[in-house]
């Protein structure tokens, strides 16, 4: 009799099956070689479910397919113990075991796509876990540089004791520090292996870690899997990072690296090529395949030709955030070859306001072919400001987003705004600042109480423009908080 799996009635009955074959958690054990390979995902969901720890096991080193996702089952049943069944299950794959593994599996992986995230159990499974990062995109590898991988319905021959299985997991790592059960385990068994199991983490959250503890992560990482890099708050990595004795931590070796973010970098220029930043800027020279640069609350003042420079590949998206830029940064940044792909530019929280019309209007022209987000809060802009560079804004038109929050601008020069960029057709978000005319600014945030029929009235001419100029699709908001309170006043 043939069955299609696809259909909910047959699907049921193994799930029975299942259950059926777990009341009796050791006949699995003795008939699992003669299972049929269909009975397996059903027999594996209903053993994560109900913790079955030797059952787990033994299916994972009997598995009969290259790939096992068991992203979907944390986020349902997050529980260690099913958990930690798995990673023991790892025991049977060995550079140094004599005999063939009965398992074909080929990549184990603990990450989650889109829907995962945002479901209902993600949060518990995250507060289990802290040290699990879900990934909101799963991003290709760069195709230059992408290892060939087994399609999942290609069928091969038994592995043999020397190929590696890959296991997937992206990671954030923030101290003080104490290595979860689960995780120990895993970094144990990938050194026990001796290469049998590499550990691929695509995105990487290291916030205040130890040296010391994450360096002992690091060994144990495939480096050249990163794709998405974010520091936080910790100078002595950096050092470490930067350092050409400390093989393991170089950034160079990350070569496939996509996105950094580096956050509190504390950068050391000098004519003397002071370290660490003279050595990690050597490094940046090895990441041919970036795509996204984000700085946020370090001092480059003047410096930024000093990293912009040491990248040979045009960068979609840049992000330098309170970074206290010079206008000599922006006229390096208008004439460097980024200019030409940026997609999504970021300036927030840098004084601007000398800049216009020269040299922010200049460099809002020569990235308009490609712009497509442009961020500028908190840069003091006034009137006067936003109203010199409109020529260079309305230039942008493929621009999708722009946020301007936390600018003293008035209430006219807002609608001013909203009427000469009617005509971008792909601007689809505004964020504006509280106007100067509904509250009061202090060293350029805004500050103290709202003026929320002001805020009320503007709103709605607003969307009463929007509408007149067929623009229902363009949508215009203040920040997020306001807007609540604006709805519950309304």
């Amino acid at each position: 009799m043939s069955m299609e799996v696809n259909y909910p009635a047959p699907l049921r009955l193994l799930e029975l099956a299942a259950h059926s074959l777990l009341s009796n958690e050791a006949s699995v054990l003795l008939v699992l070689e003669q299972l049929t390979v269909n009975l397996f995902p059903p027999l594996l969901t209903a053993a994560f479910a109900k913790g079955h720890r030797k059952a787990l096991k033994a299916l994972v080193q009997a598995w009969p397919f290259p790939f096992l996702r068991l992203g979907s089952l944390i986020v349902q049943w997050p529980n260690q113990d099913s958990l930690q069944a798995v990673v023991n299950g790892l025991e049977a794959f060995s550079a140094h075991r004599a005999c063939p593994r009965k398992s074909e599996l080929r990549m184990l992986d603990f990450t989650l796509d889109s829907e995962q995230v945002h479901s209902k159990g993600a949060s518990e499974a995250l507060a289990k876990f802290p040290f699990w990062l879900p990934s909101a995109v799963k991003a290709e590898m760069p195709q230059a540089t992408a290892r060939p991988k087994p399609a999942e319905n290609t069928k091969k021959g038994p592995k043999q004791p020397w190929e590696a299985v890959e296991i997937h997991i992206d990671l954030f790592l923030r101290g003080p520090f104490k290595l979860d059960k689960f995780l120990s385990s895993l970094l144990t068994k990938v050194e026990q292996s001796h290469g049998a199991l590499h550990l691929c983490c695509r995105k990487l959250h290291i916030e205040e870690m130890p040296f010391h503890s994450l360096l002992g992560i690091l060994k144990t990482l495939k480096l050249d899997f990163i794709q998405e890099l974010e520091v936080f708050d910790w100078f002595d990595w950096f050092w470490a990072l930067s350092d050409p004795n400390l093989s393991a931590t170089q950034l160079g070796r990350i070569f496939n690296l996509r996105s950094l973010k580096l956050i509190y970098y504390n950068w050391a220029f000098s004519s003397w090529g002071e370290r660490p930043s003279s050595y990690f800027l050597s490094q940046l020279t090895r990441l041919g395949h970036l795509q996204k640069l984000h700085l946020s609350y370090s001092y480059l003042s003047g410096n930024l030709h000093y990293v912009l420079s040491s990248l040979w590949v045009p960068l979609h998206s840049l992000e330098i955030c309170y970074c206290r830029l010079l206008d000599t940064d922006i006229t390096y940044l208008s004439q460097s070859p980024h200019t030409t792909c940026l997609k999504k530019l970021d300036l927030s929280g840098n004084n601007l306001s000398y800049m216009i019309p020269r040299p922010l209007g200049t460099l809002l022209r020569e990235v308009s072919g490609t712009l497509q987000h442009l961020d500028l809060n908190h840069c003091r802009l006034k009137d006067a400001h936003l109203s010199a560079l409109l020529p260079s804004l309305c230039c942008c038109s493929h621009l999708s987003s722009l946020s301007l929050s936390d600018n003293p601008i008035s209430s006219a020069c807002l609608l001013s705004l909203l009427e000469h960029t009617m005509g971008l057709m792909e601007l689809k978000q505004v964020l504006y600042p509280i106007p100067v005319d509904c509250c009061m600014y202090l060293h350029g945030l805004s500050w103290g109480p709202v003026n929320k029929d002001k805020l009320c009235q503007l709103q709605a001419e607003i969307q009463k423009q929007l509408q007149a100029m067929q623009r229902a699709d363009m949508q215009w908001s203040p920040p997020l908080p306001l807007l609540m309170q604006l709805v519950q006043f309304e």
